[in-house]
């Protein structure tokens, strides 16, 4: 299992999931996870090290964060950007495999996924693992997307355009990632099964929470020079990915006319606001994220 950097980059990871949760949030993430200074926390599948850096920000700076992820290139992303955020100290990442992690038995408080178990096969076994490298009483935590929200964008084609080349997309990625794998034992709709799984692997005092990921760019608490520089990076990363995308829409089923339009819409979409920002605040473009919080003790 490795290579899922092709498909979504660190810089990518980072630059759409810059507003996935809202930092008034974390104390109550915290509070779900039992996240505390001086523990010894793992993330699992930990790709740019976004969700890393969330669990390190609950020790306050007293305890260890390791990110593990079998993609060697966002590895070594996810440490450049620890260290950009001098996080080094109490963050590091290594390279592993979610069946096989290079960690002993019984070595952290919490071992935590993000957005993983959707995306593999062979679930449960990946499930047990991680119960393997948490302490006696230590914590085990599954975070994975509910399937509910969305994005909207203030203009029909453009929307029309982005919900084709978003199906595509995911058509490209089972093509070239799930066909060659075995997915005989993988479990569907696993946001719904993972307090099963959890009893089944043993674990107790499960828990179930749910967080709506909700980003509206008109909002007037966001401050417009930094929706500015954000749409920046939306477009450069755009830019820099459309040979990519070209590719994975052809492979999805996507008309290259059809991407070529999509292309130039959201192009000059994201200029226009940029050169413009004072239309930031009339722009109601939405997106919406769902996701479930499994947590279970060893």
């Amino acid at each position: 299992m490795s290579g899922w950097g092709k498909y979504q980059t660190a810089e990518e990871m980072e630059i759409n999931r810059r507003y996935e949760y809202n930092p008034e949030f974390f104390p109550v993430l915290y509070k779900w996870l039992n996240v505390k200074p001086n523990m010894l926390v793992v993330d699992i599948g930990c790709g740019s090290g976004y969700f890393t850096r969330i669990l390190a920000g609950g020790l306050q700076g007293k305890g260890k964060g390791i990110g593990i992820d079998p993609d060697k290139s966002l590895v070594l992303e996810a440490g450049k950007i620890a260290k950009q955020k001098r996080l080094s100290k109490i963050v590091q990442f290594k390279l592993g495999n979610i069946y096989d992690v290079p960690l002993p038995d019984n070595f952290a408080d919490l071992v935590s996924c993000h957005i993983l178990l959707c995306n593999i096969p062979r679930q449960f076994d990946a499930i047990l693992e991680m119960r393997r490298i948490a302490k006696i009483g230590g914590t085990v935590v599954a975070i994975e997307p509910a399937y509910g929200g969305g994005t909207y964008y203030p203009e029909e084609r453009l929307n029309e355009l982005a919900g084709k080349f978003a199906k595509a997309f995911g058509t490209a990625i089972n093509k070239e990632w799930r066909e060659k794998l075995d997915m005989s034992k993988f479990i569907e709709n696993i946001h719904l099964k993972l307090p099963e799984l959890f009893l089944k692997a043993g674990f107790k005092n499960i828990t179930l929470n749910g967080y709506l990921s909700t980003f509206l760019l008109s909002d007037q608490r966001h401050n417009i020079k930094e929706m500015q520089k954000h749409l920046k990076a939306k477009l450069n990363l755009w830019q820099k990915l459309e040979k990519r995308d070209l590719e994975c829409a052809l492979l999805g089923g996507m008309k290259k006319e059809e991407f070529d339009e999509l292309f130039q819409r959201y192009t000059t979409y994201l200029k226009a606001l940029i050169k413009k920002p004072e239309k930031i605040r009339k722009t109601p473009e939405v997106e919406i994220v769902s996701r479930v919080i499994v947590k279970g003790e060893k």
